[in-house]
């Protein structure tokens, strides 16, 4: 069998400022590196549209759309990865997503919960639907050296969230509960709304570190979720590859009530309603005196661990029409 080609797309100004949909184009193209597919992302330093067999596109925003035409109007299989989970349709320009849905040969869903969400908004043709599993490396069942994080950055204990820090994630709801409970919390992540961010670190006070960001799978990052009280996500769509990543770091979780939250983690992690200060609080307590033994989450979570979960997808991209 030929070696197969992809390309892999998004819109223009996704890389302005970094979170976890970005960081996810960069695992998906090394997994597929790491089972001997000629994966590239889209820049200055992509081959020509003739040399690739497949695109791979994230995202439905509009700033990618032209792109789509122009890889559409060459010929090239587009296998549409929409990362897209709404609570309010009229957010996104209909036409604009059904075009995305029209120029596609393949819709892929991470989940049940993200194809049934997405479906209740939209209505992706049912011949083009398929459905993969979030594939996150295995390096973080990896222990890191004990005390690295605390000591490079002073602390003790503290509660850890990473991903930009923006309105719709809601660190905001956490940084009040936790400094009510005085817990230190650690957010990782560069922020997409500058005044939401003052909002964020003036109701911090003292009591939040705030780091722009962190090598990717390094010692420091497996150190800093080891070490962790918890992982908070309570934002308002549902947690992203970060928590799987904490999951498998045996990291207690404490995540947005959400079908996709209980769809990858079951009983493995306390659930709070975002929208709810109290119900936050009460999961804060209940997460605090959790006695789930870390091997066995760990354990539980290494179905989501590369290289095999990427093979699925692999797949699908292999005989694409």
């Amino acid at each position: 069998m030929s070696e197969l080609r992809v390309l892999i797309t998004t819109y223009h100004q996704a890389f302005l400022v970094r979170g976890g949909g970005e960081y996810e184009i960069f695992s998906i193209a090394d997994s597929l590196k790491q089972r001997g597919i000629i994966a590239d992302i889209y820049g200055p330093y992509s081959r020509s549209i003739d040399n690739y067999d497949v695109v791979l596109h994230f995202s439905v925003h509009g700033g990618g759309l032209e792109l789509l035409r122009e890889i559409h109007s060459a010929g090239k299989p587009i296998a549409l990865w929409p990362n897209l989970w709404l609570r309010d349709k009229s957010t996104v320009p209909i036409n604009l997503l059904n075009e995305h849905l029209d120029l596609s040969d393949l819709v892929i869903f991470k989940s049940e919960a993200e194809q049934s969400h997405f479906s209740g908004l939209f209505t992706p043709p049912a011949e083009k639907i398929r459905r993969v599993t979030a594939a996150a490396d295995p390096i973080y069942t990896r222990q890191a050296p004990k005390g690295l994080f605390k000591s490079l950055y002073d602390l003790d204990e503290y509660a850890i969230w990473f991903g930009v820090i923006e309105p719709n994630k809601n660190q905001l709801a956490a940084i009040r509960v936790l400094r009510e409970k005085n817990i230190p919390i650690v957010l990782v992540g560069r922020s997409r709304d500058e005044a939401y961010f003052r909002k964020c670190r003036e109701a911090a006070g003292g009591n939040a570190l705030f780091i722009a960001g962190l090598p990717q799978k390094s010692e420091i990052v497996r150190s800093a979720l080891q070490e962790a009280l918890f992982y908070i996500e309570v934002a308002h769509e549902p947690p992203g590859l970060s928590a799987i990543e904490a999951g498998l770091s045996g990291c207690r979780l404490l995540l947005s009530d959400s079908d996709w939250s209980r769809e990858h983690f079951g009983d493995l992690a306390i659930y709070a309603d975002p929208t709810s200060d109290s119900e936050i609080s009460r999961a804060v307590d209940e997460v605090r005196s959790l006695s789930l033994d870390k091997e066995t989450l760990v354990n539980k979570m290494r179905k989501f661990c590369l290289p095999n979960s990427i093979d699925p997808l692999i797949d699908m991209l292999r005989h694409i029409k």
